[in-house]
């Protein structure tokens, strides 16, 4: 049997089976577009990959991310399942596939040794760190956009229904954590430019940290501290001109906020983090903040309307080429 025809019958098994994230739905659909069988890691996993056939795949998403967690109980139970699901995978899979997100957890640092350590068993296991972005390594893999082809084609040829009145000039959106370094950003943040920050806050200290800077700084600051179904999102997103990335460098590899907004056709403005640097060489439509030349005058002449965006968006991240980036890292993996 040709390559081909052996992986539109392979097995391929994908961690974690569910998440909020629709970025996994994505992926899912993308996978068995290439002709793989994709089931969730349970006990089936076990028994199956347990027979020594070695006809599996097995895709890893967030597991040296999970590391943290309300309770020491949880997080050590999460390690050691960690743990074995690295090895478990390692000895018995035909090929394993680390999907790498962040460059240290979220919830904490690369210097915790849970997460040091499950990176150094990767390595032991010869498995390499497969990363979103091409920027960190090669190969890579593509972080999908939040709409179809078809959808986003289809809006890029009718510009009239893209270009209502512009309520916000500047948004910062999703769940409003430490990482994505927005209280920095408020320290240098123009008074005279209005910002929306839409998204929740479920640590009641950092919510007061940065609605006391808001206040002392006596910044133009509006914030709908909720949490947004993807409805409400992508009616702020239609009505925004700059979606603001601020996270700090070296924490996210990749950002789904990033593909959420140019989805919509916003421009982007981001920090000079690596991830943010790579982007703004690639695309006209992001910007490198600077408290120095940022104004209402300056946004308005670097904006790009929104046709140009999503073209732009479809052309670089589109189906074909998510579909393209995993053939590739796919066929890497069994060389």
């Amino acid at each position: 049997m040709d390559e081909l025809g052996k992986q539109e019958f392979m097995k391929l098994y994908l961690y974690p089976s569910r998440s909020q994230n629709e970025f996994l739905e994505l992926n899912r659909q993308a996978l068995r577009e290439l002709g793989y069988e994709v089931k969730p890691v349970n006990r089936a996993f076990i028994t199956d990959l347990l027979r020594r056939k070695k006809d599996a795949t097995v895709v890893l998403h967030w597991v040296e991310d999970r590391v943290y967690g309300r309770t020491y109980r949880t997080v050590f139970q999460y390690f050691f399942k960690m743990i074995a699901l690295i090895i478990f995978s390692g000895l018995f899979a035909e090929k394993v596939v680390w999907v790498r997100h962040n460059f240290q957890p979220h919830n904490g640092s690369k210097h915790n040794y849970r997460y040091r350590f499950l990176c150094w068993l990767y390595k032991l296991m010869s498995v390499k760190a497969i990363p979103l972005e091409g920027y960190y390594s090669s190969p890579s893999l593509l972080h999908p956009l939040y709409k179809k082809d078809s959808e986003l084609q289809a809006q890029i040829e009718q510009p009239e229904s893209l270009e209502p009145q512009k309520s916000n000039l500047v948004v910062f959106f999703g769940a409003v954590k430490k990482y994505k370094n927005l209280h920095q950003i408020l320290d240098t943040w123009p008074k005279h430019i209005p910002l929306k920050i839409a998204g929740r806050c479920t640590d009641t200290e950092y919510q007061s940290f940065l609605l006391n800077k808001i206040t002392q700084l006596g910044l133009n600051v509006v914030w709908d501290n909720v949490f947004l179904s993807d409805e409400e999102l992508n009616d702020v997103l239609k009505n925004t001109k700059f979606v603001l990335l601020p996270h700090a460098d070296n924490t996210m590899i990749s950002s789904g906020s990033f593909y959420h907004a140019i989805g919509e056709g916003c421009n982007v403005l981001t920090n000079s983090s690596r991830f943010g640097l790579a982007k703004s060489k690639q695309h006209g439509f992001v910007s490198i903040y600077d408290p120095k030349v940022i104004s209402e005058a300056y946004l308005n002449s670097i904006y790009q309307d929104r046709t140009k965006v999503m073209h732009d968006a479809l052309s670089s991240y589109g189906q074909r080429q998510v579909l393209s980036a995993w053939r590739n890292v796919l066929a890497v993996s069994e060389r």
